[in-house]
């Protein structure tokens, strides 16, 4: 993820400008007054459609089925479905859902395996290694979409310049925090630094209100989110150096950890009531008032304002005390096509269809997340349309997405952050434990 990128238009990918340069061409021999078969003129506009995927599928008459494994319900694509039957007549769509994350895993892993793999499916963070370590998925680097999408953040679901799912959309987390304790504690504006951050929840702290919590199984929160600010903010690379041996996680993660460590828990600011909550009971306690900050994302929203809805509340993305910001979250699971479908047009001329802009515009709605894709005017609705231009540039980030081994990684990490807070461990041992785990794991 190239930071710097950000607000920058993205420059576009040689296979969409290849294909541009094609359409153009079409559309200046047809002007011309190219005839068809039946010896009518052939219009700019036919001979644009027909040289897109989707416009070849539907020429060829040839009537299809595709299958597609999906972690997405009926409920959610079946709009979409329809849609893209009703213009497509010929192709049909046979949905097989799989629900998340395991089990659609395990499903996946079963039919690659097997030789069986639909001719489409979605891949994601969990699956990801497996479908391009395998060549499960076919190379669409040159579909038009993704001259729109920057190309560190196309990158999440490709290697090597090639993308193998398509996303339009990514979640994006951050602090929501309550504007009523803000305003008690004399809190002024949303913190724009680390420090800020530290200085906030003392002075909340100093009027009886818990400052900051997280459930039992996301205290790694704050820990995170610095080290993304003040290293993947000026090497984006630094987990990818980590993967591949040339950087430790004790060189890149030592520095912010100790930094949470010290401003968080030495000073008491940090309870470790949060090792004994879950979820439901961090967002109850937010709503409630009785904290005042909390980690979150879209997902979040509903929740909040179905047990307070009068609450008077924002939200806001952590930064470093050098003011560098990159907010967690990752790219929605994308659409792939199968390397051994037989229709393989036909679902590219799906994806094409699902990235038309009111098709994006219309899955926002469903999915409550961020657009990544440039030139789309829409409204978000919620706290989070702050973030809206972190998402086109690619201002979002998640470790484990990045991490070999993310499993066995995340799970030490997690377990080395809680130790922390208990005291069975110290700070400046869990970039060591990450280093030992890495090398067991690669073995």
């Amino acid at each position: 993820m190239d930071l710097s990128k950000k607000g920058r238009v993205p420059e576009m990918k040689k296979g969409a400008a290849l294909l541009a340069g094609v359409l153009a061409a079409a559309a200046v021999l047809s002007g011309c007054g190219g005839q068809g078969n039946n010896g009518s003129t052939t219009s700019a506009d036919s001979a644009a459609a027909e040289s897109t995927t989707e416009g070849k599928a539907k020429a060829s008459g040839e009537k299809v089925t595709i299958s597609l494994l999906s972690w997405n319900t009926d409920e959610i694509l079946g709009e979409f479905i329809a849609g893209f039957e009703q213009e497509n007549p010929n192709i049909k769509i046979d949905l097989q859902y799989v629900p998340p994350v395991q089990q659609y895993v395990d499903k996946f892993s079963v039919l690659a395996a097997s030789g069986q793999m639909t001719d489409m499916f979605y891949i994601a963070a969990e699956n990801k290694q497996e479908v391009i370590s395998k060549g499960v998925a076919e190379d669409i680097s040159d579909m038009e979409i993704f001259s729109r999408i920057d190309p560190a953040t196309s990158a999440t679901y490709g290697k090597d310049g090639k993308i193998y799912g398509y996303s339009p959309d990514a979640w994006i987390g951050g602090i929501f925090y309550n504007k009523d304790l803000f305003e008690q504690a004399g809190i002024e504006k949303e913190p724009e630094t680390w420090q800020d951050f530290v200085d906030c929840a003392a002075k909340l702290k100093a009027i009886g209100v818990e400052p900051y919590l997280d459930d039992a199984d996301n205290v790694h929160n704050l820990a995170q989110d610095l080290y993304q600010c003040s290293v993947i903010s000026q090497e984006p690379d630094a987990d990818v150096q980590i993967n591949e041996g040339k950087a430790t996680f004790q060189e890149k993660y030592t520095e912010p950890l100790k930094l949470w460590y010290d401003d968080m828990i030495a000073s008491g600011l940090y309870s470790q009531m949060a090792l004994g909550l879950n979820s439901d009971q961090v967002i109850d306690m937010f709503a409630n008032g009785e904290v005042a900050m909390m980690h979150g994302g879209p997902w979040n929203i509903a929740t909040i304002e179905q047990k307070n809805p009068e609450m008077n509340y924002d939200i806001f993305g952590l930064s470093d005390n050098s003011g560098n910001r990159v907010l967690p979250g990752a790219v929605n699971v994308g659409l792939s096509v199968s390397t051994t479908s037989e229709h393989k047009d036909a679902c590219r001329a799906f994806i094409e269809y699902m990235a038309r802009d009111e098709n994006i515009v219309k899955w926002q709605k469903v999915t409550n997340n961020a657009i990544i894709v440039e030139g789309i005017d829409y409204t978000m609705g919620t706290v989070f349309e702050k973030f809206k231009e972190d998402a086109v540039s690619g201002s979002f980030y998640l470790p484990q997405i990045v991490w070999n081994n993310s499993s066995g990684i995340y799970k030490e990490f997690l377990s080395g952050i809680q130790d922390t807070i208990t005291g069975a461990d110290t700070i400046e041992n869990i970039p060591v434990r990450l280093d030992e785990k890495q090398a067991e794991l690669s073995q």
